[in-house]
C-alpha cells in the first residue's frame, strides 16, 4: 500500500487531469466513472477525501489564482530529471 505525501488538492489536480485526458480505462476498454476512478485511487494511495467536489473546487480556485502549482512542479521536476541525463 502507498501513501499520498502531498496536499489533497494536489491529488485531485493530478488525477482529474489524468481522468479528463482519457488516459485510463477499464481492462475491457470502458471508461470509468469519475467516482469509481477516485475510489480506486483513494484506496491505492491511502488518502481520505471527504468531499471530492469541494476539493475539486479548491483546485479550480487555485488554478485561477496561481495556475496549476502541482502540475507545474511535476513538469519542472521532469525537465530537471531529463537535463541530468539519468
Amino acid at each position: 500500500m502507498l501513501r499520498w505525501q502531498k496536499e489533497k488538492v494536489d491529488f485531485v489536480e493530478l488525477f482529474v487531469s489524468v481522468y479528463e485526458s482519457n488516459s485510463v480505462k477499464t481492462i475491457s476498454g470502458q471508461k470509468l466513472s469519475k467516482k469509481d476512478f477516485f475510489e480506486a485511487l483513494k484506496w491505492f494511495f491511502n488518502i481520505k477525501i471527504g468531499h471530492l467536489h469541494g476539493t475539486l473546487n479548491a483546485a479550480k480556485s487555485r488554478k485561477i489564482e496561481k495556475g496549476s502549482p502541482y502540475l507545474n512542479e511535476l513538469v519542472r521536476t521532469f525537465s530537471e530529471y531529463s537535463e541530468r541525463g539519468l
